[in-house]
């Protein structure tokens, strides 16, 4: 598994606790809002930053 797919693991299982949501949920919410894409282009600088960072990230961009 590459490195990049770890960390989109991590992003899921990270946000799904902050937000107290499912694995569903958080799945269902990427997938409606293609989280997947905006986590795999902003890597580089999520895996270096606090999580909360791109818990707000992924919020403003899902418009929560």
């Amino acid at each position: 598994m590459s490195e990049e797919n770890r960390f989109l693991i991590f992003v899921v299982e990270y946000y799904r606790n902050k937000k107290n949501l499912s694995g569903k949920e958080v799945v269902a919410l990427f997938d409606k809002y293609n989280i997947w894409d905006l986590a795999k282009k902003s890597y580089f600088l999520w895996h270096i930053e606090s999580p909360e960072n791109f818990v707000q990230e992924i919020d403003s961009y899902a418009g929560l």
